[in-house]
């Protein structure tokens, strides 16, 4: 009888920590499919080097978090004079801060998807801010969408040419991890 009761608590465990494994969703960003694109009145352009981890399950959004970066010298507006400017000291500061973080703190629903809030540190500034979101996918693939504005002075990004805020979109396809 005791070999019985210890045989089935083994089996309910293992059992558990399937269920558990399967419940987990990480997911790696498929290198090169991602764009995060930004544009204000006087300029528009791509960021690349997305790299961090990504876990989120819509059924458990209390375990799930976003903590990703973007390297700041792949900034590409076309040209190459914009580039230089945007990499300079008195906007992003490539050399001092080469990354742009985003951590979340909480992942919650909405009417339309999804909203992490959390921390954006651009430079030597951290603000608190809620990126909308959805989340397409089906089995091991799938697209986060999102779109947000920022105030450029909120960041210490001081060229006035090109405009108060910046808008920021987001397409990030992804696969499991294994």
């Amino acid at each position: 009888m005791k070999k019985k009761i210890l045989y089935s608590g083994m089996v309910c465990l293992l059992l558990l920590s399937a269920f558990t494994s399967a419940y987990f969703v990480g997911w790696q960003v498929k290198e090169g499919d991602y764009a995060v694109k930004f544009s204000t009145k006087g300029a528009s352009g791509t960021l690349k080097g997305l790299k961090g981890t990504i876990e989120f399950n819509r059924l458990d959004l209390a375990n799930s978090k976003f903590d990703v970066t973007v390297d700041v010298n792949t900034i590409s507006t076309g040209l190459g004079l914009k580039n230089r400017h945007a990499k300079a000291a008195d906007f992003l500061d490539a050399e001092k801060y080469p990354t742009i973080r985003f951590a979340s703190h909480t992942v919650t629903p909405t009417e339309n998807g999804f909203v992490a809030n959390g921390n954006l540190t651009i430079k030597d500034v951290t603000r608190e801010i809620a990126i909308p979101f959805t989340f397409d996918g089906s089995g091991d693939e799938g697209v986060f969408r999102g779109r947000f504005e920022l105030k450029r002075t909120d960041y210490h990004l001081e060229k006035k040419r090109i405009g108060e805020v910046i808008a920021v979109e987001l397409v990030v396809p992804v696969s499991k991890q294994p």
